[in-house]
């Protein structure tokens, strides 16, 4: 069987990780698969059966322009990781020889990666039959915040010379190519795009079967800010009626302990915390609502199984704007007020809408199992 790769790198959320898992479990029945994972290490992180997963020395960034990946590891040297991130690449490169090689969310995000993936990009082209290169891409593949200086035209030139294709792993009917702005459009200009659909989790087939509760309330991987946000909307349903009630609260494996420890203390008869769960449906789908941040992946996998979501997007971060903004705007779910001095009580407002409120249809997350046949037929056809 032939191999293929998936390069993927995070910093705070798991979405990308999320995501590259889903697509890497639809690759596997046509290909042996190899995972490569640059962010952090998480505990209890599910690989699908049959896929190869390997832990790059992993990096984080900072949340600044200019910034820069530097180690997780404060005793490593970010020169040497490099180095060793980029050596590991080449080596599996040059003994497994893929026939496809997927990088998550490169070239719009080249400085996440730093120089790990300079030495592959060059073998790869030098190689005799170079591998087919895919480019897959979230609902909005930018931050202003990190890639402010990223010139269009370089993103562009990357993609023209490199790449067969792009995969944007969106609902063309939610999020279209044409409403990401002229940044992308530039960035796009004359590069095969597919939209695949989103690409979620494998979907659980008894994630209803249980009678709902109240509200499972989670923030994604887990942050300080996002165990600040659990604290507050804690405390905002408690405050509420008793049909907000009882609550199931998702720490997320990337909180650190101090921020877990401190939403655990806020357990109680009504309030059931959890460190991590690895699948979401069964708490999903036995929930009356969902209340969240606006990344990519529970809000998506809420809309998917029929739940009405309160999404709260992150201010810093644009495409959770963005995707919370496209998902509102067509009735799929409630957009959070995320704006500073947002009182409890306006929060629990929020939350009580929420109970009666219905998205109004289906979405397509068809989105891993369509980028693997896409994948497929681009080979096929070479």
């Amino acid at each position: 069987m032939q191999h293929a790769f998936i390069v993927f790198q995070y910093s705070n959320g798991i979405g990308h990780l999320t995501r590259c898992t889903a697509l890497a479990q639809a690759l596997a029945a046509d290909f042996d698969v190899t995972l490569f994972s640059g962010g952090r290490e998480l505990d209890g992180r599910l690989v699908p059966d049959g896929v190869d997963f390997v832990q790059l020395p992993p990096t984080r960034w900072d949340r600044a322009p200019g910034a820069r990946p530097v180690p997780v590891h404060p005793e490593r040297d970010g020169a040497d990781v490099d180095r060793s991130r980029s050596a590991i690449l080449v080596e599996h490169f040059h003994r497994l020889r893929p026939a496809v090689v997927v990088l998550e969310y490169y070239p719009f995000a080249p400085r996440r990666f730093g120089a790990t993936l300079d030495a592959l990009l060059d073998e790869i082209e030098r190689a005799p039959r170079p591998p087919l290169l895919v480019c897959s891409i979230r609902a909005y593949p930018r931050l202003t915040f990190l890639d402010s200086d990223t010139d269009p035209a370089w993103v562009n030139a990357q993609l023209r010379r490199r790449f067969a294709c792009v995969l944007h792993h969106a609902d063309p009917d939610v999020i279209p190519v044409g409403s990401l702005g002229t940044y992308l459009e530039a960035a796009l200009r004359d590069v095969p795009v597919v939209q695949t659909g989103f690409v979620r989790r494998a979907r659980r087939p008894d994630a209803a079967a249980q009678p709902p509760f109240g509200l499972l309330l989670t923030v994604g991987g887990g942050s300080a800010q996002g165990a600040r946000m659990l604290l507050r909307w804690i405390e905002a349903a408690r405050r509420g009626p008793p049909e907000l009630r009882p609550l199931h609260v998702v720490c997320g494996p990337g909180m650190q302990a101090a921020d877990r420890l401190a939403v655990t203390q806020a357990s109680g008869p009504d309030v059931t915390v959890h460190a991590s769960v690895p699948d979401l449906d069964p708490l999903i789908g036995a929930s009356r609502g969902v209340v969240c941040m606006g990344g990519y992946n529970t809000a998506i996998e809420a809309v998917s199984l029929g739940k009405p979501a309160l999404a709260f997007p992150n201010g810093s971060e644009s495409d959770q704007q963005f995707q919370v903004d496209a998902l509102a705007s067509r009735g799929l779910l409630l957009r959070g007020d995320s704006r500073d001095g947002v009182t409890l009580e306006e929060i629990g407002a929020q939350m009580r809408r929420l109970l009666e409120f219905r998205p109004a249809r289906a979405i397509d997350c068809d989105g891993a199992r369509r980028s693997a046949r896409i994948v497929r037929d681009l080979l096929a056809s070479r």
